[in-house]
Order: structure tokens, then C-alpha cells, then sequence
């Protein structure tokens, strides 16, 4: 694979720095409902969104006119249900190592009103292609491997949202699984190196990396976000 040069590997203390440092120290108070779980009222809620992933339909390479043949459905079910515990697992890792840190942290599942209080930890799986591009990650099959990365970003609720990529305009290329994609400039990211068949291990690792850089950026500024 070659290197990727259109987002530095950074850790999440640095590449958050300067979005951090701009934010209001005093957030408008939510009509939104904080996550009760006990944590301190000094640290800000932590609501995490489902990581981006994509699955491959079973008819991708087909026409509309072939009949999608016997048993095609079922490894294409499968495919789904691996994309999802994977995402499920990010997901509920990230929740639990905040809350184990004794953050007030829950998930945000699609379709919830967006808060305006807090902090927001959203990202995608993506991969590079030969021609050096970022695209958004595929599961196209239940033992579907390969490496690919989890990028990050942490959001300040009280601010406008902003969105991580955008579809490349490249010849061929539209909103469809494995899409290209252009990362925002605007949106501080980390990334993560992951496999597709990662063990439980590898998400609870990144869980804690993400927990200890947010940890360490609120400590060295305990001002920049308000509970």
C-alpha cells in the first residue's frame, strides 16, 4: 500500500488543537437530554455516532436484467451482519472506555436530534486504493480482510456541523459503497491502522486511545469545553 499523504497520522491531541482552542468556553444550555450515568458534571457528555462502513450488494457486478442466482442472498446477508458487529463493536467500545474513564457518555443513533451541548465522537472506516485515494470502506463478504483505517473526529456540539468528506469528483465515481471520497480540510481527523477482521482487542485498544488523547487535550484546557 502506498503511504497516504492527504491526512498526517497525527494523535488526536495535536490534530484537535487549534479546533479546540477556538471553541466557547460557556455552551448554551441543551433542550436535549444529557446521558445520566453518574460521571462527574465537570467533564462534558460524550455522545458517540455510528462509524461509517460499507457493504457490497450481492447484484454490484450484475445487471439489472440478471436474475440474482440461488444462495447469492445469504453471503450477502452475511456480509451486512459483519459490517454491522463491526461497527457495533467501535461503537460500543468507545461508549464504554468513556464511561470507565467516568465520562457521561452514550450512543447517538441516526435519525436523533443533534445536541448542542458536549462532544460528539463520529468517524468511517476508509481504505486506499492503488491510485493513492481515500475511499470509504467495503465488507464484501462475513470473512472479508484486508487492512484499512478508522478516522476519527471530535466535535464540539455548540458548534456548526461540519461533514467529514465529500464525494470526489472523479470520473465514474458517485454515492455508492467504496465510493471516493475528499476529506474535509476543515475537520480535524485521526486515524487509527485496522483490519477487517480485527479481534475484539484491536477495537478495545483504539477505544482507549481515543479516551486518553480527548482526556489529555481537556486537561491541558480544562476551559475549552463546558459540561
Amino acid at each position: 500500500m502506498k503511504r497516504v499523504h492527504s491526512i498526517a497520522p497525527v494523535g488526536l491531541p495535536l490534530a484537535m488543537m487549534a479546533a479546540l482552542f477556538v471553541w466557547q468556553s460557556a455552551v448554551k444550555a441543551s433542550h436535549t437530554p444529557r446521558p445520566q450515568t453518574g460521571a462527574a458534571s465537570d467533564k462534558p457528555a460524550i455522545f458517540v455516532s455510528d462509524f461509517e462502513l460499507d457493504v457490497l450488494p450481492a447484484n454490484r457486478e450484475r445487471s439489472a436484467s440478471t436474475a440474482t442466482p440461488p444462495g447469492a442472498a445469504k453471503p450477502a446477508d452475511e456480509a451486512r451482519k459483519q459490517a454491522a458487529h463491526l461497527v457495533e463493536q467501535m461503537r460500543t467500545d468507545v461508549v464504554l472506555a468513556f464511561q470507565n474513564a467516568g465520562y457521561s457518555a452514550v450512543r447517538l443513533h441516526s435519525g436523533d436530534a443533534r445536541p448542542d451541548h458536549g462532544v460528539l465522537i463520529r468517524g468511517l472506516f476508509a481504505e486506499v486504493d492503488k491510485e493513492n485515494h481515500w475511499r470509504r470502506a467495503v465488507i464484501r463478504t462475513a470473512s472479508d480482510s484486508g487492512k484499512m483505517q478508522v478516522l476519527v473526529s471530535v466535535v464540539n456540539l455548540s458548534k456548526p456541523d461540519q461533514a467529514l468528506y465529500e464525494i470526489a469528483n472523479v470520473p465514474g465515481n458517485g454515492n455508492k459503497p467504496g465510493a471516493v471520497i475528499t476529506l474535509s480540510p476543515y475537520v480535524p481527523l485521526a486515524k487509527f491502522d485496522f483490519d477487517k477482521d480485527a479481534p475484539e482487542e484491536a477495537f478495545q485498544k483504539t477505544a482507549a486511545r481515543i479516551v486518553k488523547d480527548l482526556i489529555a487535550l481537556l486537561n491541558a484546557n480544562p476551559g475549552a469545553v463546558s459540561p
